[in-house]
């Protein structure tokens, strides 16, 4: 797997995003909020196109204001959408992001993944975290905390030693909770002597039918636009557990943001 290492040890707070799915509004309201948050780095871990098209808007977006990336692996039908929006000089670029980020900070390294540290294509889902896999794999790369997306469901687990492990869910679609906002996470970091002193899942909210009504008009299968409008899923449904197949499940996320102190 390709590695990128980055500095950061003048990273106070880092922003994590991922699953754009090419949802250019829902992007824009996330950039805006942790920009407001004062986020000093911003980094995008994989999936930026998909089911919404608009390929071309999106990863302008993320060119501008991400400085660390990750590839993911968006595909299927919501693959054929974001391929018709897609240039040629972008396909290239995509091709080029690594599969895994290191950011070296002042309380240690993080490390940055879509699926998991081992595979792009892997699920990790809060009802069947094992936490000595989790730490095994901070082990193999010296970290204090890793960051995953692609299963679009955000959770926080704290480990022994102030460790961390942590899905930021995707800001691209909701996470099957019956609220149509879109989730991201932030962590702020203290100084040396000290772990991340907070690592939070934002919720954000964002003009969700105006873009579905877009959306429809350009084209878009109904099956991706149900989504976005309710916040429960159409699709991928039979491959979750049953804990979060449910709707409001107890334990992620639901209208209220997920703070750990740790």
């Amino acid at each position: 797997m390709k590695i990128e290492t980055h500095p950061g040890q003048n990273l106070r707070r880092l922003a994590v995003m991922g699953g754009a799915y090419g949802n250019v509004p829902a992007l824009e309201a996330c950039l805006r909020h942790a920009h407001s948050n004062d986020c000093d780095t911003l980094a995008f871990i994989g999936d930026a196109t998909g089911c919404c098209g608009h390929s071309d808007e999106t990863l302008a977006l993320i060119r501008r204001n991400f400085s660390i990336l990750v590839a993911g692996n968006c595909g299927c039908l919501a693959h054929q959408y974001a391929m018709r929006s897609l240039s040629a000089e972008n396909r290239k670029w995509l091709g080029d992001w690594p599969d895994l980020a290191l950011i070296e900070t002042v309380v240690g390294k993080i490390l940055l993944c879509h699926g998991s540290p081992a595979r792009t294509n892997e699920f990790l889902y809060e009802s069947e975290l094992d936490n000595g896999g989790l730490n095994a794999w901070l082990d193999q790369f010296q970290a204090v905390g890793f960051f995953c997306t692609h299963s679009g469901l955000p959770w926080i687990r704290r480990l022994a030693g102030n460790r961390f492990a942590v899905n930021c869910g995707v800001v691209g679609k909701p996470d099957h909770d019956g609220d149509p906002a879109v989730h991201y996470a932030i962590v702020e970091l203290s100084n040396r002597t000290a772990p991340p002193s907070k690592v939070a899942i934002e919720r954000v909210e964002y003009d969700y039918d105006e873009w579905a009504n877009q959306l429809a008009g350009e084209g878009v299968d109904e099956m991706f636009l149900i989504p976005l409008r309710t916040g429960e899923w159409t699709c991928g449904l039979a491959s979750l557990p049953a804990a979060e197949r449910r709707l409001n499940r107890v334990a992620g996320i639901t209208s209220q943001r997920q703070t750990s102190h740790l």
